[in-house]
């Protein structure tokens, strides 16, 4: 699952820790200086904001000097955006105190309209909103969105179920041009910014360790068509194998959040061979940021969002965690920001718990606050 910062500590853990000494530029681009170009991850699929809460996260990102708020879209449980090509649209939906509901799945998403007040006041504090679409993986809610909206014999033809990562869209043509057709609407919402991006997605899909062409064609296809829109295109690292990279279009920017999926032992190993490091990118001349999970994922459960767990992750990203330091906790770090855009600080739905807006987005302050502080040091 998506989100891997975990944190359940008692005071005693506390205190020994505690004593031990973890592109291509299109016209509407301004340049950005390595390391410069910093913001925050929201997870609103699986956790749905009201449209005031993501106000007061865009006034948040702005006044401490942040650059971009990437707006996770589309998961497992929602497929959370207004989308006539999906079937999702509001003649079928219900709105009741500010929120959007799907009348057939009953999950909440955002209209093309709040989206577009979003946009509005995110342009008044300097700030990009950058839409996120994971594909392959990660569409149950997509491809359950279009079941229930009369798309059930088009989504079982571009689906498939995988073992290890749920519903996955097939690595073919009738997909690519699917995608395309969803991004396209997409984003016409997005596409009128500074430094405007569309985040591909590309996560926990695979255990490929040889080449995947498929998915070198899937994505390279669907990056350039977000950069036909003016988009900077933008994906996870998971599928950026060592021995296709000279194959991948080298406009996306690679958001870099753990080397191996967090998988650990032999298969963990093998991934640390065969996908691709920061530093490799790095030198094969792609531009990269760092998400590094263990430091920067912040997931909404109960423990996590107890005073003094939150006060253990700020501390120990402020002791350990900069820039240059790209995977987990270990000495995995560059010696310079060469290549680095910036960094993103993740707030993750993966706990289906009931938790108000108010008292997640008063948790995360400080982490995010303290985060971009850090982002901004030099190496």
């Amino acid at each position: 699952m998506r989100g891997k910062r975990w944190l359940v500590l008692l005071p005693l853990l506390l205190l020994l820790i505690g004593c031990s000494s973890k592109a291509k530029p299109n016209q509407n681009n301004h340049s950005t200086a390595s390391g410069k170009f910093n913001g925050v991850t929201l997870d609103v699929s699986r956790r749905h904001y009201q449209v005031a809460t993501l106000r007061k996260f865009i006034n948040l990102v702005a006044a401490n000097h942040g650059q971009f708020i990437q707006l996770h879209l589309t998961d497992d449980r929602d497929f959370a955006i207004e989308n006539q090509t999906v079937g999702q649209t509001l003649n079928n939906a219900t709105k009741k105190n500010g929120v959007w509901r799907n009348k057939k799945t009953h999950q909440a998403f955002y209209s093309k309209g709040q989206i577009r007040d979003l946009l509005a006041i995110a342009k008044k504090k300097g700030v990009t909103l950058i839409p996120e679409i994971d594909t392959p993986a990660h569409v149950n809610g997509l491809i359950n969105t279009m079941k229930a909206n009369g798309k059930s014999k088009l989504a079982k033809q571009l689906s498939w179920q995988s073992q290890s990562y749920g519903d996955e869209l097939h690595l073919n043509q009738a997909s690519i041009s699917f995608i395309e057709k969803v991004d396209n609407e997409v984003g016409k919402e997005f596409v009128d910014q500074t430094n405007a991006r569309f985040h591909l997605g590309g996560d926990e899909f695979t255990d490929r360790l040889s080449k995947n062409p498929a998915y070198v064609t899937y994505l390279n296809a669907t990056s350039q068509n977000v950069e036909k829109m003016g988009f900077i295109p933008e994906a996870w690292n998971d599928g950026f194998l060592n021995s296709e990279l000279g194959e991948i279009n080298r406009h996306i920017q690679v958001t870099y959040w753990n080397w191996t999926a967090d998988q650990a032992g032999e298969l963990g190993a093998q991934r640390k061979k065969a996908w691709a490091s920061m530093p490799k990118l790095i030198s094969h001349h792609f531009k990269v940021f760092n998400y590094n999970d263990y430091y920067l994922y912040f997931n909404i459960n109960r423990d996590n969002l107890k005073p003094r767990n939150v006060r253990y992750m700020v501390k120990d990203m402020k002791q350990y965690w900069k820039p240059t330091l790209w995977h987990t906790d270990h000495v995995t770090k560059l010696k310079s920001l060469h290549g680095i855009v910036g960094s993103s600080a993740s707030i993750w739905g993966d706990s289906t718990a009931s938790f108000s807006d108010q008292k997640i987005y008063q948790s995360s302050v400080q982490f995010i606050k303290a985060f971009m502080v850090l982002a901004r040091k030099p190496a």
